[in-house]
């Protein structure tokens, strides 16, 4: 099967770790971005392009892709187009992956379904980051948009903390904030793939940091969750009508709360087994979804091509 892997960017190291443990499934594999993507003519209809190349070429695309916030129009496009063409199986299309991307409607969604989500706020002025500081004391902000704790940041006090605030306000407009929960011993990330848990990690701040996060120092370690997060992962993901996410919890007073949804979840801080062995069922279980949906189409016919 021809497969392609559309890449975060350049520095990602989980995208071309996938198409390797493809490669050694027996899989024609492509690592590309959206960038890559454009359309000609062909006879008066648009054909959809990869580095020059028809998309139709492909069976299954297997999406990590950036929708950056300057360029959401674009990205967008691109994506919608790839999503598109016929006989293409994009995993997940434009529109389930770009709602996913919104950490506000990820949050409005997963806590209409009755799912424990941390209360959050939408803020467009220094005025309500300050109301919310005096309702929960400290608070996280962040855009609504973004990746590997980028931009997401603790205030404290209003006066203190204004020209950070002030500064985020101007880069995006409004931010998402949330109470401030103290983790000293970590938050916990399970990601979904279809209707598996094949990864856990519970993320230990750096001493030096309060954020949970790889990127930003944090420690990876592999756990076994209460149950409970497990399921609530999977209801999220099939909420979402998302086939790979990641969910991120805290502790609370009241319980473990969902901090976020990502649809495009990392796994490079896992040891090496742990990774080849989420990396497989990825690869095996979007090629079945694949291979599913195109039996019902009416289309069954043998599906892997031979490798050059």
């Amino acid at each position: 099967m021809r497969i392609g892997i559309v890449a975060w960017d350049e520095e990602d190291p989980d995208s071309p770790e996938l198409a390797s443990t493809g490669r050694d499934l027996g899989h024609d594999m492509a690592v590309f971005f959206l960038e890559d993507v454009s359309c000609r003519d062909a006879g008066g209809v648009l054909e959809t392009t990869i580095n020059g190349e028809p998309a139709a070429g492909f069976d299954l695309i297997i999406s990590r892709a950036q929708i950056r916030y300057e360029h959401a129009q674009t990205d967008h496009e691109r994506y919608a187009l790839l999503s598109q063409v016929p006989g293409l199986t994009v995993l997940d299309p434009a529109d389930v992956y770009l709602n996913a991307e919104s950490k506000f409607l990820g949050l409005q969604r997963l806590g209409a379904a009755g799912l424990p989500v941390a209360p959050t706020r939408c803020c467009a002025s220094a005025a309500e980051i300050g109301s919310a500081l005096a309702d929960w004391g400290e608070v996280v902000i962040k855009p609504t948009f973004g990746l590997g704790g980028t931009d997401v940041e603790r205030v404290r006090h209003l006066d203190e903390d204004r020209a950070l605030v002030d500064g985020l306000l101007a880069k995006y407009g409004r931010l998402v904030c949330q109470p401030y929960y103290p983790h000293p011993e970590g938050d916990m990330r399970v990601t979904i793939v279809g209707d598996e848990a094949p990864l856990i990690m519970n993320r230990v701040p750096h001493a030096s940091s309060w954020k949970a996060n790889a990127k930003q120092g944090a420690t990876a370690n592999m756990v076994t969750p209460p149950p409970e997060l497990v399921e609530i992962s999977r209801r999220a993901a099939r909420v979402m009508g998302v086939t790979m996410a990641g969910l991120d919890f805290l502790p609370t007073p009241d319980g473990y709360r969902i901090i976020e949804f990502n649809n495009c979840p990392g796994w490079y801080p896992a040891p090496e087994d742990y990774r080849r062995h989420l990396t497989e069922r990825v690869i095996e279980i979007f090629v079945s979804i694949h291979e599913s949906k195109t039996r019902v189409n009416g289309h069954a016919h043998d599906l892997r091509r031979p490798v050059p």
